[in-house]
């Protein structure tokens, strides 16, 4: 993967806020959208939210922790909607309790990105999900896909955050 490449896909997942979080909803697919921030650990790079037990994605990754999410580019007027910069990330999300070793520096990394989210974290309903993701297939513009294993993007991110090591 070249360069500008790699700093397309560090852009999406480092500069961009939310993604599209696709997952199965009583046996059908459903789309929402999350708030996300990455966190890398001993090189591998999950990405982190936190949602409510109220929303129907919650507890459709409780159901099928198999879920799939789109971060794009933002539209420029005039752009061809086909030459945005977009990676899909299948992924497997995994629930983390406040008791685990892995839970403060995962609410760490969330609230460095969106520290007006703190009050949220005393509300009992919602919960720190980390989505693993299993590949990545990322469009850097018109004509220029690649399909990423969970390595190369580990490499991608590892070189724009540093590493937080869990405890």
């Amino acid at each position: 993967m070249h360069d500008s490449t790699t700093d397309v896909l560090r852009a999406l997942l480092v500069e961009r806020s939310v993604a599209t979080l696709a997952t199965l909803h009583e046996g059908r697919p459903a789309a929402s959208m999350i708030p996300f921030a990455v966190h890398v650990s001993d090189g591998a790079p999950v990405l982190v939210t936190h949602v409510s037990s109220l929303a129907a994605h919650t507890r459709d990754m409780i159901a099928s922790p198999e879920v799939c999410l789109l971060v794009t580019a933002a539209e420029s007027p005039g752009q061809m909607p086909q030459s945005l910069a977009r990676v899909s990330l299948p992924a497997v999300a995994t629930f983390v309790p406040p008791d685990h070793p892995d839970h403060a520096p995962l609410k760490a990394t969330y609230l460095a990105k969106f520290p007006d989210a703190a009050d949220l974290f005393m509300l009992g309903d919602f919960s720190i999900v980390a989505l693993t993701p299993t590949s990545a297939r990322l469009v850097a513009g018109f004509a220029r896909a690649h399909t990423l294993p969970p390595t190369a993007l580990a490499d991608a991110l590892a070189q724009a955050h540093p590493r937080r090591p869990l405890p």
